[in-house]
Formats: C-alpha cells, structure tokens, sequence
C-alpha cells in the first residue's frame, strides 16, 4: 500500500556511528521536503493495530520491481519468523541513496511503554538493541524509530514487537539496490508509428518490443534514433546521458531532454557513437550502447557509379584535401595526448617517486630485522594498497570523491608508520562523495609536501588537517600542516608542487566554466596551508 507523504514535521533524532549504516541527525530532518516521500505499512493494518510506518524517496523513475527483489533465507538470521511456513525474507528495493525513516502508527505517548523496536543490518548485526520508543512525531504524534541509510548491496531491518514478547507484530525491511538503464527497444523513422503507438499505451503488454540487434548500424537517412528505456520516468533530470562520436565526446553529461523513458538523438552525422546512459541518484552506474551512423555517400551504388565518373578527378582531390587536413588534425591531437600523458606520468612519479618506494622498502626491511612481523606486514599492506589504487586511477582524469579520500587516506597511513604523525579527514556532511568528480591524484601531492617538508622530523608532534567543504557552487579542499613553514615568494617547495600548479592550468584550458585555484599561507610560526578552490563544481 502506497499513499503521498504530504506533511511537514520536525523530529528529534541522535546521531550514531556505524561500520555500514548512517542514522540522521536532527538538522537533516528539518531540512526534508516531505512533498517528495511516501509511506509504506508493514504488518497489520488494522485502525488499531500498531504497525510499522515505511517512509522513502519516491524517486524520479518507476523500476520493475520484480526484478529487483531479493529473497533471503531466515535460516541462521537474527530475525524471527512466527510461521513457520515463512522461511524467506523479501526486502523492497530503494536505488536512492536518501535516508529512508520508519514510524509507527497507533502508537503514542501514553501507550509506548507496551512496545519495543529492533534494527538489524542484513538480518546479521544489530544497529539498534530491542529500545522503548521515545521520540515522537508531529504527525499525530506518532513514534518515530529514526532516519537510515547504508551502502549498496545492504539491507536493514525494522522490528516491532510487544513487550516481554517475542512475536514480532510488525516489520520493514529496505534494500539499497544499484542499477543501471537498460535500454528496452530502438527506433527511427522506419518504426515510428511503433513508437507513438507505445507512448499512448504504455502499459499495453500486448504491443511486443523489437529486440536490439548486437550490432546497431544505421543508414543515413535513419540518423535519428529514440532509445526507449525500460523505466518509467517521472523528470528529464533523472536521467542523464553523454555522447562519444569517435572516441571523442560529441555530447558532455546533461540531463535529458524530455521528461519520459526516451532520449532522442536527432540528426546525428556519420561516425561511431556510444551512448552513455546513468541515472542521476546513482552516477557511479553507466550503461554504453554502441552504434553507427554510415556515410551519406555509402547509400547507395547507383549515385557513386552515376557521379563517380563525372567528379573523379574532382573527388579524388577533394580526398586529397581532406586527408591532409585530416592528417594534420591528427598530428595536432597526437601531439596533444602525448603532452598530456608526459604531464600525467611526471605527476604519477612525484606521488610515487624512487626515492619513497626506496624509503618504503628500507623502512620494511628494518621492520623485518627488528622481528615487527605484524608491523612489516601492516606497512607492506598499505604500501602494496597505495601501488595498487594509484595504478588502477592513473590513466582516469577524474574520479568521485570518495575513491580520492580512500587513496589519499591509505597514502597518509603509510607515512604515518614512518614518521609517526597525527591526521585529520573531515569532509562536511553536505558533501555527496560518491557523486563529487574532482581530477584524480590533486591532492596527493599536497600532502607528500606537508610531510617531507613541514613534520617528517617533528615525529608525535607532527599535525596534518585534511578538510573537505563546499560553499555555494564552489567545493573546497584544504591541507594543513604545523610545520616551520616556508617563504613562498622564494617559490613553491618541491617538484611535485610544481608538477601540480602545471596540471591545474592544463585543466583550466580545457574548461571556461570550471576552474581550479591554488593558493598557499605558510608561517615559520603557525605552518602551511594549501587551499584548493573547485569553482563551480557543484
């Protein structure tokens, strides 16, 4: 059962921390349009019978459920099955990665002594024990059992039960799924009454969908295609999708342009494309479809033996023509990648130059002789981590913010093991990691100068702060360190600095609407700061 979420409410929650859950906090609750959410009832629904409330994002697209059901066995799980017909657990599917908050109705203040809650974690650990409920909604005053979330592939649990008994009377369990668009049919002007037919009938299971050839090759005067995806959408802004004409971007990510299950790509010229398709509440998940639009003169035979023998010695020197000047294109852009891959190779050895992974290993090695096996095999890990991810995201320009951190995170802990200083990450609640893109391996530099030259010999007493936060349309990234400082009208300190300012100016030529600041205060008294202003990143 589904209904519109239609009221404002302001509720009291406590924030906690988990391994793979996030409860919400109070400032976050107060700032939720309620306009966007619906209830789902979970257990009896009788109009007094307590029951748990479901209260999730609605979303912006309409998904097969069916498909995205998992059934899970009770069988050595933490919850408990009355029936004993009941063996499997079915929880509904959220692709959102929101908070989804749970409520209780026919529960007040004057009866919430009678009962208890439970929240599990994959029917495996327990996020919140058997708890009285008290706190409470403005919503008829009804119990409020908080605001969830996890990571992806997880699953919570929500338990209602009397008290001093074991029956559970009402229960909600929410899967956070990841999806992809799939593509479900392919038009042109061939099939377009197909196509309108299917628009007006949408629900129609007897109109049957063409299946997508493994090859999709259009003739020119096909070159308008309508992708139908398999979802109902509800906003253009849900879907967004990028256009790759022969190995270069045609079309950069945007939202689509109609608000319905379609993306027309009108009057496309000859080439081969991949089309990209994700869903705004899950970036990190792209779906590519590749297909070709052939040459105009391609068509047909008729014209070229027509033609051909008229404008031969014309064409053939248009041919000329243009392969020269196709030649020169491509010595242009070949030149051009090789610049930029001199520019990312100098980058990679100033994050991971011979002289740290000689220090690295000296430092290993000493660990072994001392007989520090657990020592060793902690940095040998680490280091191994560093190698692995910096190897995996170097050929990437850019990589969302949370695989930064990780990399970032796994770099300091390994000159933390040398040089035993203390860190800080703080990234600001506001911030969306996963969906955040900044180029990779900005940062990483930074840091390596606040070590080697501001606390690699002030051992405990060394401080490194990592802050992340936006403000407005600009994401800012902060390094600071209480090191002696330097002079920075003497210049920057340290190659990889340099190698870094140079890079931020290669990605400012390429964009006119996103750029990238770099700005540095160092005192012999107070330290050095490093300040990376993204602006309009967000």
């Amino acid at each position: 059962m589904k209904k519109p979420f239609l009221s404002l409410f302001s509720l009291l929650i406590t924030m906690h921390s988990f391994a793979q859950v996030e409860l919400s906090s109070d400032s976050a609750i107060n700032l939720v349009n309620w306009n966007n959410y619906i209830e789902m009832y979970g257990g009896g629904q009788g109009e007094i019978t307590p029951t748990l409330i479901t209260v999730m994002l609605s979303g912006e697209i309409n998904l097969n459920t069916t498909d995205l059901l998992s059934k899970i066995s009770l069988k050595g799980s933490l919850l408990n099955s009355d029936s004993t017909h009941i063996k499997y657990l079915i929880p509904f599917p959220t692709y959102d990665s929101s908070y989804v908050y749970f409520l209780t109705r026919n529960i007040y203040k004057n009866n919430s002594n009678k009962y208890q809650y439970r929240v599990t974690l994959n029917a495996k650990t327990i996020i919140t024990p058997w708890s009285s409920i008290d706190k409470f909604s403005n919503v008829q005053g009804s119990g409020f059992l908080g605001g969830y979330k996890t990571s992806w592939g997880n699953f919570i649990t929500v338990e209602l039960r009397e008290k001093d008994n074991d029956s559970v009377i009402s229960s909600s369990s929410i899967s956070w799924k990841e999806i992809k668009p799939v593509v479900a049919s392919i038009f042109t002007l061939k099939n377009l009454n197909d196509f309108i037919t299917l628009l007006k009938r949408p629900r129609d299971k007897s109109l049957k969908l063409s299946p997508i050839p493994k090859k999709l090759s259009f003739p020119f005067s096909q070159n308008s295609i309508i992708f139908y995806l398999s979802a109902d959408i509800y906003k253009k802004e849900a879907v967004e999708y990028q256009l790759i004409k022969n190995q270069k971007i045609y079309r950069e990510w945007a939202p689509n342009d109609f608000d319905n299950n379609f993306i027309l790509l009108k009057e496309l010229p000859p080439g081969k494309y991949i089309l990209k398709i994700r869903y705004r509440a899950q970036r990190q998940n792209v779906s590519d479809y590749d297909f070709e639009i052939e040459p105009q003169w391609q068509q047909t035979t008729i014209f070229k033996i027509i033609m051909g023998s008229l404008i031969a010695a014309l064409f053939g020197f248009i041919i000329l023509l243009f392969r020269a000047k196709n030649q020169k294109q491509k010595l242009k852009e070949t030149q051009l990648n090789n610049d930029r891959l001199k520019l990312n190779l100098q980058s990679l050895r100033s994050q991971l130059n011979p002289h740290f992974i000689f220090n690295a290993l000296s430092s290993i090695q000493a660990l072994i002789n001392k007989k520090k096996t657990s020592s060793a095999n902690e940095y040998l890990t680490s280091f191994s981590s560093l190698l692995r991810e910096n190897l995996k995201y170097n050929d990437r320009e850019m990589v969302p913010l949370n695989i930064e951190i990780k990399i970032l995170e796994t770099y300091i802990r390994l000159e933390q093991l040398r040089f035993h200083f203390n860190y800080t990450i703080t990234v600001s609640k506001e911030l969306n990691i996963i969906s955040i893109e900044i180029p990779t391996l900005l940062l990483q530099p930074l840091i390596e100068n606040a070590v080697k030259h501001g606390i690699s010999a002030m051992q405990e007493k060394g401080e490194i702060k990592i802050e992340l936060y936006s403000h407005e349309k600009n994401l800012y990234a902060s390094v600071s360190d209480n090191g002696s400082g330097f002079d920075t009208s003497e210049g920057t300190k340290g190659y990889g600095l340099k190698l870094t300012k140079e890079r931020i100016e290669l990605l400012n030529n390429k964009s006119t609407n996103q750029q990238i600041c770099l700005s540095i205060k160092s005192d012999k008294n107070f330290g050095t700061n490093f300040l990376l202003t993204f602006e309009n990143w967000l």
